[in-house]
């Protein structure tokens, strides 16, 4: 028996798309949780919190709600305030931070944001804040991602104006044997 190669593996009603998202999702959970792993293994006291963090923790903004959940469970049992910057059904991909967003990014002790524009609005905040002295990571910079085709790259595939889906071959609608089906 030949063993299966890659592309000869199918799984009912899971799309490759899917799976590549998957994969993509766990190496991001996998790499959250290294750097929780190595923020834990530091010792507490070299953690600087935030100039106005009310009880003495560092604040850690992220720049999704779904970021700020993966940072806050990797967080070392609460060593760490996570936030959010974008509210909560905020589109990542069109929000523009206030002047507000950007303060508070100026005095966190961390901004953690995904990268690959996924929050193209907040670039230019980003680039402004990590310039005064705030750290950001982006996490999109800490694995190797898989690059997906270009849009144009099917732009061939696209039907032409030659053709012609009426013409079907033995079958004439004009037939009058068929004029009671119509």
């Amino acid at each position: 028996m030949r063993p299966l190669s890659n592309s000869q593996i199918r799984f009912p009603g899971v799309s490759t798309r899917s799976l590549r998202s998957r994969w993509v999702a766990g190496a991001a959970v996998l790499a959250a949780t290294a750097l929780g792993a190595a923020a834990c293994s530091g010792d507490s006291a070299t953690i600087q919190p935030a100039p106005d963090a009310g009880a003495g923790v560092p604040t850690i903004l992220a720049t999704t709600g779904i970021w700020a959940d993966v940072v806050a469970n990797v967080a070392c049992g609460g060593l760490a305030e996570v936030e959010p910057i974008i509210p909560v059904g905020g589109d990542p991909h069109g929000y523009e931070p206030s002047l507000q967003d950007r303060a508070r990014m100026e005095s966190a002790a961390l901004v953690v944001a995904n990268g690959l524009l996924l929050e193209e609005g907040l670039e230019d905040t980003l680039e402004a804040v990590e310039e005064s002295g705030t750290p950001v990571l982006y996490f999109a910079e800490t694995m190797d991602t898989i690059p997906f085709a270009s849009a144009d790259a099917h732009a061939d595939d696209a039907h032409t104006e030659d053709d012609d889906h009426d013409e079907h071959e033995g079958h004439d609608h004009d037939d009058e044997a068929h004029e009671d089906d119509h």
